[in-house]
């Protein structure tokens, strides 16, 4: 019998635990630029440090270590009597062809490099995932194609990047009760999995609520990740798979989510 776990609209609720990262720079939105979240959820190199263009650039709470997703307290309405922060899992970066570079922390190696083309205003994800090779990184950036602002409805996608898991199937379960739909088909590793990868740059309108979610073998009732989620309205979550199914500990498969505001 499923449980509900009762949590505060306002809290992100990862399927198997609650955690609100923060950043720790203060800084101004900038409307003309473009703006990447970055995410490490490579469990063979947990500290990374982070280059543009061949410059060490330092980002809120550096290294950025296994399972976390950057994120910057920005000002807003900084010209008002009352200007008030928000937190949020973008960092500005100036449009154009940019070089981004990862190197591990402990020393002077870099593990992942990408070279990109980033338009004005647009908005970008970056994960570091394992290759099914430990020890190796490679780097997944999706342009981040949202919907129309609709206040009465969320919006939320899937991202497998678990390198040794099949195809997944996820089932969503409004009001952690036991009649569900399929809401995401076929999910396979981003890197070798092109229909996945473009489908992943977009995301799908679902009511908010309590949510029980499970992640199956594709095609089958084979249940691989399963756990609670509350959807605030008006929110936008990508909840990404991590790990290794043949993984044990920190390395095991487990999932992750990141909450954006419109």
């Amino acid at each position: 019998m499923k449980k509900l776990i009762t949590v505060p609209a306002i809290v992100i609720c990862s399927l198997f635990s609650c955690k609100k990262e923060s950043g720790n720079i203060l800084d101004t939105p900038v409307i003309d630029s473009s703006h990447i979240s970055i995410t490490n959820i490579s469990p063979s190199i947990s500290n990374l440090k982070f280059y543009l263009n061949d410059k060490r650039v330092s980002l809120p709470d550096s290294p950025v270590i296994y399972g976390k997703t950057v994120f910057a307290t920005y000002i807003r309405n900084q010209t008002t009597y009352f200007p008030d922060t928000v937190s949020l899992p973008y960092i500005n970066i100036s449009p154009g062809y940019q070089k981004l570079a990862f190197g591990s922390f402990d020393n002077n190696n870099i593990v992942a490099i990408l070279n990109n083309n980033f338009e004005v205003k647009n908005n970008y994800s970056l994960f570091l995932t394992d290759t099914i090779i430990h020890g190796k990184v490679t780097s997944v950036l999706l342009k981040d194609n949202l919907l129309p602002n609709d206040t009465s409805k969320s919006q939320i996608r899937f991202i497998n990047l678990s390198p040794d898991s099949p195809p997944m199937d996820i089932w969503a379960y409004p009001d952690a009760g036991y009649t569900g739909y399929k809401l995401f088909s076929d999910c396979g590793y981003l890197p070798n999995d092109f229909n996945s990868f473009m489908n992943s740059e977009s995301f799908t309108y679902v009511d908010p609520g309590p949510y029980y979610f499970e992640a199956t073998v594709a095609n089958t009732s084979n249940v691989l990740l399963g756990g609670y989620l509350f959807i605030s309205p008006g929110t936008i979550i990508t909840i990404y798979s991590k790990g290794y199914l043949s993984g044990i500990g920190m390395s095991r498969l487990d999932v992750g989510v990141i909450q954006y505001e419109p």
